[in-house]
């Protein structure tokens, strides 16, 4: 009885669509709450997940990357911009400086290796490699 309500248990939260309700739900508050919304683009191969994350006007050091576990990533961004402006004739200096933080939870519906992971950032997005821990055996 307790193998069978563990297998139950186990079963219910590896299930795909429960995964994707959570996904959908977490882009729901960040797109509700946030000021700043990474739009995120998955696509799984045989071997890897390849995520472009879409990061407009941000800056490759403040691009931070963690895993929560074997299929949750969490990426944050920080914007941080100053804009000042002088006028020589009446010497008024105006600055303003906006700083804002973005997180986003990416979920994967397998797990992924830790190891061998490959990231780049250029012209505004970031693109990470996972390379998945499963395998696919072929059928002839």
């Amino acid at each position: 009885m307790k193998k069978d309500l563990s297998h139950m248990f186990e079963s219910f939260f590896d299930d795909r669509s429960l995964k994707k309700l959570l996904h959908t739900l977490d882009e729901y508050v960040h797109r509700t709450f946030s000021p700043v919304y990474i739009r995120v683009d998955v696509r799984e191969t045989n071997e890897e997940y390849v995520i472009v994350a879409h990061l407009p006007n941000a800056k490759r050091e403040n691009i931070h990357l963690q895993f929560v576990d074997d299929t949750r990533l969490l990426l944050s961004v920080v914007y941080d911009e100053q804009i000042e402006t002088i006028d020589d004739e009446n010497k008024f200096v105006h600055r303003q400086r906006t700083y804002e933080r973005a997180t986003k939870s990416i979920f994967l519906p397998y797990p992924v290796s830790q190891t061998n992971i490959q990231a780049s950032f250029q012209d505004g997005k970031l693109i990470i490699r996972l390379p998945q821990k499963k395998t696919f055996i072929p059928i002839e």
